[in-house]
């Protein structure tokens, strides 16, 4: 039995940025970039859900395509104003499962993380950079 390749996006001396394994697509978690410290919950949520949107568009793949998403908030009073930006994001017909907790971040002015698992379309290319 000959297993699908792994491939690897790089992303820093720690960990890839995107792993392909057959037609399953993993993503490192995103938040938002440049000074977070300055920003609101939904102006992070709304960078970190474009950058999944360019990741999973770089692998062949797309929202439609989520098969499940963690979403790691700061404070759990962030919640209601983190989901109105989900809402507004997610396709309604192609919903994932999606499980929400209270996290400590990376970084302290971070306010929200997403881990994504997504498919990826069978005639796309195995290389997801």
């Amino acid at each position: 039995m000959n297993a699908s390749p792994i491939v690897r996006t790089p992303g820093n001396a720690r960990m890839s940025k995107m792993v392909r394994a057959g037609n399953l697509l993993f993503l490192a978690g995103q938040t938002s970039s440049g000074a977070p410290e300055a920003r609101t919950i939904e102006e992070q949520a709304t960078e970190a859900l474009g950058r999944i949107d360019t990741l999973l568009e770089q692998a062949g793949s797309s929202k439609q395509q989520l098969l499940s998403v963690t979403i790691y908030l700061k404070d759990m009073a962030l919640f209601d104003r983190m989901n109105a930006v989900w809402q507004n994001w997610v396709d309604p017909q192609h919903l994932p499962a999606r499980c929400t907790v209270q996290a400590t971040l990376g970084l302290p002015e971070l306010l929200v993380e997403f881990n994504v698992t997504a498919a990826a379309n069978e005639q796309q290319p195995p290389a997801c950079a």
